[in-house]
């Protein structure tokens, strides 16, 4: 991967002394420290992600910072969102965050914007930087970044988090990757933090592996996730990794059938215990004689569905709530049961829980690998075509 930012002048030796663990990194060293103090990245949000992706940036010497939010600090905040304090609230998220960095790392020159991003703003705002890192909170903000930060040519690294889940990918698209590759429309509806609440813990996970996002790009080290996706489950201890673009350098079969962390065929398993079935096999099996039985364990405010799903969520399921009537029969009749979710996460666990009732466990159950995102996939992959006999 080429560097993104050209390295500035030579470290001086507090600089030296500052940066030294990270100096003799390898693949790191004086290029690339000088690369980081000449870097300019602005952060989308100085909540909950926002946070920890500041914080460890400040630390690693990014020379400028920039920072969007509109909203005060609140004391509801504090549990998640690292770098504000108790004696922030009623400020701006802005200017909190500008003391902060500044207490931790005084040479980074912080600016702050104070503002909502909309159409008419976002493109001045991002066009001052060399990579954008969202961690907002809402779809319209996360839609304009993926927009104007493609217009503009910029990379753009995003996360989100939800309850115990959360997500992790770069997109640019100057390589051929868009967030809209993954996620094509917003939602009409979808559950947030403050409806559905977030772990304080997973906020700090899913920041710092956006803050390392973030310094691969800068310097070109490493492997960034351009068109993948990490998906991290911090109730159970899981990451795993989704190839989700044409032309990302990690791109999974179109049919699904084989994922970065493994192969996805009839009877693997995710973490050796839950067996899985690809988008593939399982469209295969919908056509023929013994169809199995979709379980979409999402929300119901979650878009897209795959044809006769029937709905039993994750929520339901852990709570011990009675299965919808299409489940019972299945159970009678020994039908095998596929369950489903966004990307493989949470029907993974939702696996897992059945497989502990008594009723379920001899039973055939699998978990969709991709989840709805590898079905979608399948869908828009082009036909295959034959090769002409020489």
């Amino acid at each position: 991967m080429t560097a993104l930012v050209a390295p500035g002048p030579a470290l001086s030796d507090d600089e030296r002394e500052r940066y030294g663990r990270q100096l003799i990194l390898p693949g790191m060293g004086d290029a690339a420290q000088r690369r980081l103090r000449a870097a300019r990245v602005l952060v989308v949000g100085a909540g909950g992600l926002g946070s920890p992706v500041l914080l460890a940036l400040a630390a690693a010497g990014v020379g400028v910072l920039g920072v969007v939010d509109d909203d005060a600090v609140e004391l509801g905040n504090l549990q998640r969102q690292v770098i504000h304090r108790v004696a922030d609230i009623g400020r701006p998220k802005t200017a909190s965050a500008r003391d902060a960095i500044a207490a931790r790392n005084p040479g980074i020159e912080v600016r702050a914007h104070a503002l909502r991003l909309d159409a008419r703003s976002a493109a001045g705002v991002l066009a001052d930087y060399d990579l954008v890192v969202d961690g907002s909170d809402n779809f319209a903000t996360r839609y304009l970044v993926d927009d104007t930060a493609a217009a503009l040519g910029l990379p753009l690294v995003w996360g989100s988090v939800l309850r115990w889940e959360g997500q992790v990918g770069v997109v640019w698209a100057e390589r051929g990757t868009r967030y809209r590759d993954l996620y094509p429309d917003a939602p009409g509806a979808a559950l947030d933090c403050a409806t559905a609440g977030v772990f304080g813990p997973l906020c700090a996970l899913v920041g710092a592996q956006m803050a390392a996002e973030a310094i691969k790009l800068i310097t070109g080290a490493g492997r960034p996730l351009l068109g993948r996706v990490v998906v991290v489950d911090a109730l159970g201890a899981g990451w795993r990794e989704v190839a989700f673009a044409a032309d990302g350098p990690a791109q999974a079969p179109a049919d699904g059938t084989a994922e970065a962390t493994g192969d996805g065929g009839a009877g693997a398993t995710e973490d050796g215990a839950v067996p899985i079935v690809s988008a593939a096999e399982l469209r295969a099996a919908l056509a023929g004689g013994a169809a199995p039985l979709v379980v979409d364990v999402r929300a119901p405010s979650e878009p897209g569905a795959i044809p006769h799903a029937v709905r039993w969520t994750l929520d339901e399921i852990e709570a011990g709530e009675e299965p919808p009537e299409a489940v019972r029969r299945a159970l009678v009749e020994r039908r095998e049961v596929v369950v489903h979710c966004a990307l493989g996460v949470r029907s993974r666990r939702a696996a897992e829980v059945l497989r502990g009732r008594p009723e379920w466990r001899a039973h055939p159950l699998r978990s969709l690998a991709g989840g709805i995102s590898a079905w979608h996939a399948l869908e828009q992959a082009p036909a295959p075509t034959c090769a002409a006999a020489p």
